[in-house]
């Protein structure tokens, strides 16, 4: 009798464990599924602080980008031009090569140590994934306008700054400016950043007016600085000098 009776308990014991372990298969999986979905949201989460520190101020706030400099983002025609250099992996692999090695065509410059920039493989891979973030469709309100926008091609001549009489320049709304369109790229400071030059060293303050008037409007050949002549009026560029000219 005891070896029934033991036999009948390790056999309900061996019942209860099959059924202990396979409710812990299943649940591991809807486990695993949870955790891939919050370190997602970590990355993405990453990924944005990073977008207003380095992108923001190019490809806009919420990668609406600037008509005629730099394309947007937030459009589900993002990749549209990856025939231009003939790549044809997938979209993800597409994002990450143009911030790692940049897009010389869009005066992208490149981000990733590997070539230079700033970010480590991990940041860019959080970049791509806020990037990503925005690829399908969206709620509402999410993308400029409530829909996709196309990209705007950059035009191959400078658009020159409306002409006509200005004021003096106010470095008050002059620094606001800065800060909004130039800040990304030559620091809040103007003391420099990862892309652009200190704009307060000697031999940049040595420069004339007219120096910087150029420079604003039809940027810097060979360099990460673009146009700005279609975006800023004449006024706001004053405006952006006068600050400069108090720090200087």
């Amino acid at each position: 009798m005891n070896v029934i009776r033991n036999l009948v308990i390790a056999t309900i014991a061996a019942v209860i464990l099959t059924a202990v372990l396979i409710g812990i298969f299943l649940g591991e999986a809807a486990r695993m599924h949870r955790a891939a979905l919050a370190q997602e949201g970590d990355s993405i989460a990453r990924g944005a602080k990073l977008y207003d520190a380095y992108c923001a101020g190019c490809h806009g706030k919420r990668g609406e980008g600037l008509a005629g400099i730099y394309p947007p983002l937030n459009t589900d025609a993002l990749w549209e031009g990856r025939e231009d250099i003939a790549f044809y992996g997938t979209l993800h692999d597409y994002i990450a090569l143009n911030v790692s090695a940049g897009h010389p065509k869009q005066n992208m410059p490149s981000w990733s140590e590997d070539y230079g920039g700033p970010l480590r493989k991990d940041q860019v891979e959080d970049l791509v994934q806020f990037v990503m973030n925005w690829q399908g469709p969206q709620p509402p309100g999410v993308r400029p306008g409530g829909e996709a926008v196309q990209p705007t091609p950059t035009p191959a001549v400078a658009v020159p700054t409306p002409g006509g009489p200005v004021e003096p320049g106010d470095p008050e709304r002059g620094q606001s400016l800065f800060a909004e369109k130039c800040a990304s790229c030559h620091n809040a400071d103007a003391k420099g950043g990862t892309l652009g030059p200190s704009l307060v060293r000697a031999e940049i303050a040595a420069k004339d007016d007219d120096f910087f008037r150029e420079t604003i409007i039809n940027g810097r050949p060979g360099t990460a600085m673009p146009t700005w002549g279609g975006v800023l009026s004449a006024q706001d560029i004053e405006d952006i000098i006068a600050w400069l000219r108090t720090i200087q």
